[in-house]
């Protein structure tokens, strides 16, 4: 892994592209702040709230399907004349399991593209990572050719390169 530290965002972005583009590994990036959205931003949306819609609609089908099973199959009772799927009466319950489902799904659709059950990572002990909670730019590639992203990242004028074992 080899982790490089820029002076400016821009120098970081154009060598992340040009490493990217001709290696298939890893290439991550690390600052301070979020990246302005001027020079491009985020290279798409998340796909959080896609998994949060998918986690309400299970849970509110779970509920809905589940009550129905209960009053209609499982215990039916003739109560006032009412039919045995009386729907009405499954609305709350149904848009409730929906929410919990959503918030379920979410927290752990969160946690997931995160990686926050990595504890440890070891570009966390690199000395270049101190420039980028100072407010610095850094780089940490993963290539699978390190001599030529050594090149790519000396030629985009990286303030420092260091080589961190997996």
């Amino acid at each position: 892994m080899i982790v490089a530290a820029f002076a400016t965002e821009a120098a970081m972005r154009e060598a992340a592209a040009e490493i990217r583009r001709g290696d298939p590994g890893g290439v991550e990036t690390y600052m301070a702040m979020e990246p302005g959205e001027a020079q491009g931003g985020a290279e798409g949306g998340s796909v959080l709230p896609a998994v949060m819609l998918c986690g309400g609609v299970a849970g509110g089908l779970g509920g809905f399907l589940m009550q129905a099973y209960a009053t209609t199959i499982s215990y039916p009772q003739n109560i006032g004349g009412r039919p045995d799927l009386s729907w009405p009466a499954y609305i709350p319950t149904t848009f409730e399991l929906a929410v919990l489902g959503a918030v379920v799904a979410g927290m752990a659709g969160f946690l997931v593209l995160a990686g926050m059950p990595r504890l440890y990572d070891p570009v966390d002990q690199a000395e270049g990572m101190r420039a980028a909670m100072l407010g610095g730019y850094v780089l940490v590639a993963r290539p699978a050719d390190a001599a030529r992203a050594r090149q790519v990242l000396s030629r985009h004028a990286a303030i420092g390169i260091e080589d961190v074992a997996e």
